[in-house]
């Protein structure tokens, strides 16, 4: 397999490394770019986009992760354009840098969490983007580290139902006094308060993400969220897409995926070889058929890079 460090951009100082397909030049297929997970550069935690970058090129993909500026080795930018709009400046900076140099002309966006928002927009303002592959997708800016009162509280409500309620280790302290009731009490009222406030009326952000769906299915832009299980932000996904959600995903326009156990950066190599698969998956019928012969991450030759 071939990689390289490539230089492109307005001012040529966005850094990525381009993952070559390992079979055919891969411009008849959508180019895949992986776009930085919050301020965490082109490898992703645990190495993740090394490892997708690899399995997609290994079914004829062609694959660039860059970093966005100011984040990894990209350099800075001098005219003060916010991110929200930068980052998908930037992102349509890779997709002519493909075009110009690979001759491909569809692409497929994936990022995690920010870098997800970023892949939303980014469709939604480009026809050359043909899927976008979100993982983790938070639906409100400063949900991504928030640490107020009322996402404590989400945290405690989603460990409660998720993952307490199973264990009987926690069914022990709380039948024999040693849970802190107080805690439970306070967390189910704000549970019950947001459900609530969820049926009162439908949030401005939620009737744009919702605007935002049934764009990119007008457009026949396929988009599949892919989230752990310990991610909070699904069941804000399910409240805000609400019945628009439900009806792209029946006509198979949306897609939904939730990998069991799994943590939100999915730090385990067994929840990273899922989350691979997932995405392998995803991509088979507009990849090939060799797509199926790539199930596992023990058929990527690792690589330093």
């Amino acid at each position: 397999m071939k990689e390289e460090a490539v230089l492109f951009g307005e001012t040529r100082s966005l850094i990525g490394i381009m993952t070559h397909p390992r079979t055919g030049d891969g411009s008849r297929k959508p180019g895949v770019i992986l776009l930085n997970p919050g301020i965490v550069h082109r490898v992703a935690p645990g190495r993740l986009y090394v490892k997708l970058a690899r399995a997609l090129a290994a079914v004829g993909c062609a694959v660039l992760r860059f970093d966005f500026s100011g984040i990894g080795d990209s350099g800075v930018r001098h005219d003060h354009l916010p991110f929200n709009k930068s980052a998908v400046r930037e992102t349509q900076d890779a997709m002519n840098w493909l075009s110009a140099t690979k001759g491909i002309e569809h692409f497929i966006l994936l990022g995690g969490c920010s870098g997800a928002q970023v892949a939303l927009r980014t469709a939604c303002c480009d026809a050359r983007v043909v899927d976008a592959i979100l993982m983790n997708f938070p639906l409100d800016e400063d949900t991504e580290g928030s640490a107020d009162a009322e996402h404590t509280e989400r945290s405690a409500a989603h460990y409660y139902w998720n993952f307490a309620l199973f264990d009987l280790k926690s069914w022990r302290k709380l039948l024999t006094g040693r849970a802190s009731y107080r805690n439970i009490i306070r967390v189910l009222k704000a549970r019950a308060k947001g459900k609530l406030n969820s049926q009162k009326g439908v949030s401005a952000e939620a009737l744009e993400f919702r605007e935002q769906l049934h764009q990119l299915a007008g457009r026949d832009t396929q988009v599949m969220f892919a989230y752990a299980q310990d991610d909070l932000s699904v069941h804000e996904l399910r409240e805000a897409g609400g019945d628009e959600l439900e009806r792209l995903r029946v006509l198979g326009r949306t897609t939904l995926k939730v990998i069991p156990r799994a943590d939100h950066t999915f730090s385990s190599l067994f929840d990273q070889e899922r989350l691979v698969r997932v995405i392998l998956d995803r991509l088979g019928s507009m990849t090939a058929p060799i797509v199926k012969k790539v199930r596992t991450l023990e058929q990527v030759t690792p690589s330093p890079i």
